[in-house]
Parts: structure tokens; C-alpha cells; sequence
């Protein structure tokens, strides 16, 4: 699921910046975003100069709400599945201005800025190719998703300093932005729920 959000993301960014710059010399399909950590495991930084942003996973959490109950769905042999809810993931997406030309770089965060602005939220009503990456969707329905919603994260220096630090690497002009994602349910369950066989209607 957290791949499948994160292809997607990264083809339609990179396609809108092509669209919005119209540089072919710069700014080709495929060529703008590159879906890459930062930093290799050895401790490298891990920047492709040639694309102009790095899109990579920084975080998750779980958004824990109140009130979530199992749902229930009939079975071909008439029986009734238990079924625990969706979850509701955070993610934490960092996106470096990784083109070696700083002025670049700076007006690519203007526009990852103003594409969320414009798309603060993704579903399969306004994009049917959200889940275009899952290639077998019927057996692994885990790795779709329902929604996608974007906020900019504020970050303080200290939180920066500490963002990078971890990263193993020194301050390049980025963004991250918490996206709150909506998983489709896990459909393979061995719980049968019981048969109803009271029922009370004083209560």
C-alpha cells in the first residue's frame, strides 16, 4: 500500500511539472522524479542531479481513532466473515530539490508546493489510476488504497537539523508533507462470526 502510494504520487508529480515548466530540455516524462532514498545504506548521499526531485518515505504512523469496529461480509458458503477495519496510516513523505542548480531547485519546491495546493487529495473518483501500480488487485487487495490526503508538515530548525542529521547528510531545499492514508480492507480472514441466535429487544 505504501508503494502503491508512493508510485503513484511520484508519476503524477513528475508529470505535472513537465507540464507546467514545458522545458524538454530539462524536464522529460520519467526524468523529473525520481522515488529514491536520500541517503544508501552505507552512509552515501543518494542524489540523481540529473532529475530534479528525490521523493522519499521519512515516517508512519498510525492514525488511531476512536470507535473502529470489525465489519462483517457474507461468504459464498453462507457464512458471515469477520473483517478488522481499514487502518489508517500517516506517512511522511520527504521531497529533496535535488537539481545541482540551486535557483532550480528553489522554484521545483514552488511547484511541489503548488501542486498539493491544487490536489490536497487524491481518491479514485478524480484519479482512476490511483491503484494503477497493483498488478493483481483481486489477490492482494492490501496493496490498494482508498484516499490520500496532504497537509505540509512545519518544521522547525531544530526538526530539520534532526531530519537531516539522521539522514547522514547536510540541508538541501526540501519539503515534507504528512499524508494521511486511507488502506482498503484486508479481505483474507480465517474469523467466522457467530450466529445470531437471541435476540433481545428490551435492551
Amino acid at each position: 500500500m505504501i508503494r502503491t502510494a508512493l508510485e503513484f504520487i511520484k508519476k503524477e508529480l513528475d508529470q505535472y511539472m513537465v507540464d507546467r515548466e514545458q522545458n524538454p530540455a530539462s524536464y522529460t516524462v520519467g526524468n523529473v522524479v525520481d522515488l529514491a532514498p536520500v541517503v544508501q545504506p552505507n552512509g552515501d548521499l543518494n542524489i540523481d542531479e540529473n532529475a530534479h526531485v528525490t521523493l522519499m518515505l521519512a515516517g508512519i504512523e498510525e492514525e488511531r481513532k476512536e470507535g473502529k469496529r470489525p465489519y462483517y461480509v457474507s461468504t459464498d458458503d453462507n457464512q458471515v466473515k469477520k473483517l478488522n477495519p481499514p487502518i489508517d496510516l500517516n506517512i511522511f513523505l520527504l521531497f529533496v530539490a535535488s537539481n545541482g542548480n540551486y535557483e532550480t531547485a528553489l522554484r521545483d519546491c514552488s511547484t511541489i508546493v503548488s501542486f498539493f495546493q491544487a490536489n490536497p487529495v487524491f481518491d479514485e473518483e478524480k484519479f482512476p489510476n490511483l491503484n494503477s501500480f497493483v498488478a493483481d488487485p483481486a489477490n492482494k487487495p492490501w496493496q490498494l488504497i482508498e484516499r490520500l490526503s496532504f497537509r505540509l508538515q512545519d518544521m522547525s530548525f531544530e526538526q530539520q537539523n534532526n531530519l537531516w542529521a539522521m539522514l547522514g547528510g547536510k540541508y538541501i531545499p526540501s519539503l515534507v508533507y504528512k499524508v494521511n492514508m486511507l488502506t482498503v480492507f484486508e479481505t483474507k480472514s480465517n474469523q467466522v462470526a457467530s450466529a445470531i441466535s437471541e435476540v433481545n429487544f428490551n435492551n
